[in-house]
């Protein structure tokens, strides 16, 4: 049986992560860097301190981490401490690197703490003392020389294994292309004996990028793509990852349903949708979106030229060639569901899911909004909570399943809606 470690909405070990490092040396540059990467709703960052030009100072390192912990509420937050020996910059020595581990362990503002195994002395005693304070491990092993066999990498993996790890990880340097398709038996031959384990696995340098691009395929839980720079040799851009395995995702599951998102404006029809396509590779169709697109002007200005009637006939013609395409994750307008043929192009070409939101909330997120033509004059809590129950029974007529989003974070809702479908 395959197990999943909850991590902010994330399971950890069911689809791979994508994971950024960040390698910057002046805090400032931390925090900024960390700051943009969790807004633009990356799944998973490792901020590797052995690159913080503040290693030696523990109360510094603290600092940093809490304020960049603060930031990742919607993002998993690796700690990794890299040694030279290993391939990083780090040069403090063994029992230094333990005791700033278990400050950091302490401190509970980091998701995963990376440990190298093959430089801790005792390290089922001190997997031990990190899990008394409620730190998830990721025990790691690097060889930048050269790509063991597939049993000596076996071995190392299970040995982290039975020290008590939660998450395995190897990394290792391919000689020539043959080692690339050793670390990739390997890590299937490793998933299919301990599927209870999560393991991460990469082939580096450039020869190594086909295990980076097809860790789904062979059961690595996470993969590293570069932002600014590369924490290791042959990391690509995070971009063109993303891109590739969501291609490759979409190859391996087959089309799909469409999932269509639909509810009342700032109910984070958008948001939810990136968190979907970041976990299935599903295509985004942002219809408001596509409607401007197509009309050259915005929502509010296609309702002043051309007045609601138009604008609906437009949305009624979109949602029609939608519906005639597979795999697709559509963030729905939010009066789609006003018109009965709507309501059906959506139950029989996918999955209707409703997000829901209290009137509070939905002012919150939208009081700033300039382009909300239905509230205008009318941004207030009553106003939206008459508009939310006229159209109520609209929206309960197309769902198939209603998810509530006040107070949570994008990917576990994300999570809950994948679980519906799969079940369903």
């Amino acid at each position: 049986m395959e197990n999943y470690i909850e991590k902010k909405g994330y399971q950890i070990g069911k689809r791979p992560l994508i994971c950024v490092p960040v390698v910057a040396a002046k805090k400032t540059a931390i925090v900024e860097q960390v700051s943009r990467l969790a807004r633009e709703n990356v799944e998973m960052l490792e901020w590797r301190i052995d690159c913080f030009e503040g290693i030696n100072d523990t109360k510094e390192v603290l600092e940093v981490l809490k304020e960049i912990g603060s930031l990742c509420e919607q993002t998993v937050l690796l700690v990794t401490y890299r040694s030279k020996k290993q391939g990083g910059e780090g040069v403090l020595g063994s029992e230094a690197v333990k005791e700033l581990l278990l400050e950091i362990a302490a401190c509970g503002c980091a998701d995963l703490l990376d440990v190298e195994y093959m430089e801790t002395e005792e390290p089922e005693a001190f997997f031990a003392a990190l899990h008394e304070k409620n730190m998830c491990i990721v025990a790691s092993h690097h060889d930048f020389l050269q790509t063991p066999y597939t049993e000596e990498m076996l071995e190392i993996l299970i040995k982290m294994r039975r020290a008590g790890a939660d998450i395995v990880k190897i990394a290792v340097m391919p000689v020539e292309l043959s080692d690339v398709a050793i670390l990739l038996d390997t890590t299937a031959e490793f998933r299919k004996k301990y599927p209870q384990t999560p393991l991460i696995t990469v082939s580096m340098g450039t020869m190594g990028i086909l295990s980076r691009i097809c860790a789904e395929s062979f059961g690595s839980c996470v993969t590293f793509g570069a932002d600014a720079c590369v924490s290791a040799p042959g990391q690509m851009n995070r971009h063109q990852l993303e891109k590739v395995m969501n291609l490759l995702h979409g190859a391996i599951k087959g089309e799909s349903p469409n999932i269509y998102l639909i509810g009342f404006m700032g109910v984070g029809k958008s948001t939810v949708a990136n968190a979907l396509r970041r976990q299935s590779g599903m295509e985004i169709i942002d219809m408001d979106e596509e409607l401007e697109k197509r009309a050259g002007r915005t929502i509010p200005s296609i309702f002043e030229s051309w007045g609601e009637e138009v604008f609906r006939e437009l949305e009624h013609a979109l949602l029609k060639e939608l519906a005639q395409r597979k795999g697709c994750i559509v963030s729905c307008g939010g009066s789609v569901i006003l018109r009965e043929e709507n309501r059906q192009l959506m139950k029989q070409s996918g999955t209707v899911v409703q997000l829901t939101a209290e009137a509070e909330t939905i002012l919150e997120r939208v009081k700033e909004e300039q382009h909300r033509p239905l509230l205008q004059g009318k941004k207030n809590v009553e106003a939206i909570e008459v508009l939310l129950a006229e159209r109520r029974p609209f929206y309960e007529q197309a769902r198939d399943v209603a998810v509530v989003t006040d107070g949570r974070a994008a990917g576990e809702i994300a999570v809950e809606i994948l679980d519906y479908i799969g079940e369903h």
